[in-house]
């Protein structure tokens, strides 16, 4: 083939095929209770169809999908984790959402999950956003007991790689407040008469005299 032959090459049909019971499929699928964008692309679907009789393979695999995602099983399991989250859930994704919202990961599902009140997460969202390693350790920081409660005296690390002010290096710390969120627990403590919010593992326990 020609240089130019390549380059202008027509592209080739799209092997369309017959949908096997299609009227009958198309009525089913159309009867049930679908999400407004799936109800959209299949309405398109199906005037596809009416014009010929015939789908893309991809097309016709985007049905059998819509179907089984539409089945009475798939319907339940949807209905009985929708329960399940708002039971035993939702107050983990809240945790998780709070933090994500202020990365570049997952922004648009914490938002929903944060600001929708009735908006629920497929089961397979939710998994993504709460059981990385990262979501696990926002979680433990929020639920742990804090490592130097308030009224603990503690002191400063001298590690540069934490605290980058020489002058907080070794100081004793008296611990204001804590704040459990994040991917690492912090808190506010009183240093010299100064107030300073630090990561608690810049923190250590002062040593009894």
């Amino acid at each position: 083939m020609s240089y130019w032959s390549q380059m202008y090459a027509r592209p080739q049909k799209t092997e369309r095929l017959e949908v096997e019971n299609g009227d009958a499929r198309f009525e089913s699928l159309m009867a049930k209770k679908l999400s407004d964008k799936d109800r959209k692309f299949a309405e398109s679907l199906k005037r596809q169809f009416e014009d010929g009789g015939k789908l893309s393979v991809k097309q016709i695999e985007c049905v059998d999908r819509m179907e089984q995602r539409y089945s009475p099983a798939s319907v339940l399991k949807r209905e009985h984790w929708a329960q399940s989250y708002k039971g035993d859930h939702r107050e983990t994704a809240l945790i998780v959402a709070r933090y994500y919202r202020s990365t570049q990961y997952f922004r648009d599902l914490a938002t929903k999950v944060l600001l929708e009140e009735d908006f629920i997460p497929t089961e397979r969202q939710f998994t993504a956003l709460t059981k990385n390693k990262y979501a696990k350790r926002v979680i433990a920081t929020a639920t742990e007991p804090p490592a130097y409660p308030v009224g603990t005296i503690c002191k400063v690390r001298a590690n540069h790689n934490l605290v980058p002010h020489p002058h907080l290096h070794d100081q004793i710390a008296l611990v204001m407040n804590n704040h459990p969120i994040g991917l690492y627990a912090s808190s506010t403590v009183l240093v010299n008469g100064v107030q300073v919010k630090l990561e608690d593992r810049c923190l250590k326990a002062a040593k009894s005299r």
